[in-house]
């Protein structure tokens, strides 16, 4: 029974060094992307501006907004976005892309929608000489059906 009770702590000691070794190994990983984030970031805001430049600036209407209505949060928001810039570069980076995205889409409906203007000739239909002569058609009297049930009225 005493080798049952090691054989459970043992495993719990190896479950936690485990967990450990992967957090480190996801920290070191976060690290490398936040590196190479922070040496792209630069390329990344201006690639965000050339492609939809709208994006950036509401991001920045955003946080002077922000900081007019609040101001703790505006100066915590501020405080985040320069701490967190290369995070932020990519997200602008992806939101522009997004946008110019929608906006292709949003223009293709709309022409879809409202249809393109086509150049066309018209084409002058030439009237019929002849007139078909066609005899009077006969109506037909409508025929009385023999209904008991019409008769209890």
């Amino acid at each position: 029974m005493a080798t049952q009770g090691f054989n459970i702590r043992f495993n719990g000691i190896i479950g936690f060094a485990f967990m450990v070794l992967l957090f480190v190994g996801l920290f070191f990983i976060a690290k490398g992307v936040f590196t190479v984030l922070a040496w792209v970031a630069p390329v990344l805001i201006i690639l965000a501006l050339l492609i939809n430049y709208r994006t950036v600036l509401n991001y920045l209407k955003f946080m002077l907004g922000l900081l007019q209505r609040n101001p703790v949060g505006g100066i915590i928001g501020i405080l985040l976005s320069f701490f967190g810039f290369p995070i932020l570069a990519g997200v602008l980076f992806g939101k522009s892309i997004l946008d110019r995205k929608v906006k292709k889409l949003n223009e293709a409906y709309q022409a879809e929608k409202d249809g393109e203007f086509v150049e066309f000739e018209e084409i002058i239909k030439p009237e019929r000489e002849t007139k078909l002569d066609l005899p009077p058609m006969e109506k037909q009297a409508p025929v009385k059906k023999d209904n008991q049930y019409e008769d209890l009225f």
